[in-house]
């Protein structure tokens, strides 16, 4: 059980982070494939980019950061924790907030940097302790950075209790786990447990 936990968080969160990376627009529209009987087909493209991030189990990793958005905005609570003018300052460029999966917030800055942040109710920190990982403290909480540009935090000191915060950094750059911490230190406010 705890495994399926980190497998469907990791590939919610790298997929997230690989489709913020990778994506392509492709002109184009869509038409009737021969012999199918009406089914369509979208354009595609030539390279292997995904079209779309893998669905995530809710049961596995609810959150209180379900989807708050109303008239258009595709932003949620966790998004909405953030005081954005102090990402932007962090970023150095303005920034714009969207919904990443259910649990996550992924953050974009016009200069081209960006990072997802995201919430779990149900992840510890101890389930990440395994590798290579450096331990830190953020915002007064156990935490630790891996070798893959992320940065996990649990949200109460008990490092096996129920409740983590993650960054996936890897957009930021050298230096990137400094922002990404005070990032998360912003979301602890909110969520510490």
């Amino acid at each position: 059980m705890v495994a399926r936990r980190v497998l469907a968080f990791l590939a919610a969160l790298f997929a997230a982070a690989l489709v913020a990376g990778c994506a392509k627009t492709v002109s184009g529209q869509g038409s009737f494939a021969e012999g199918q009987g009406g089914t369509t087909t979208s354009p595609t493209s030539s390279d292997d980019s995904p079209s779309e991030s893998p669905s995530e189990s809710s049961s596995e990793s609810e959150s209180p950061s379900e989807s708050s958005s109303s008239g258009g905005d595709d932003t949620n609570e966790v998004c909405s924790a953030l005081d954005k003018s102090e990402v932007e300052k962090q970023l150095g460029s303005s920034v714009t907030l969207k919904q990443s999966q259910s649990t996550g917030c992924q953050i974009t800055a016009s200069n081209g940097k960006s990072l997802i942040v995201a919430v779990f109710d149900f992840l510890t920190l101890s389930e990440y302790k395994k590798g290579q990982f450096k331990n830190l403290q953020v915002g007064g909480h156990p935490a630790i950075k891996t070798d893959s540009n992320i940065i996990y935090v649990a949200r109460s000191s008990d490092p096996a209790a129920e409740g983590l915060l993650a960054a996936y950094f890897s957009g930021l750059g050298t230096g990137g786990d400094s922002i990404a911490s005070s990032l998360l230190a912003q979301l602890l406010k909110k969520y510490a447990k």
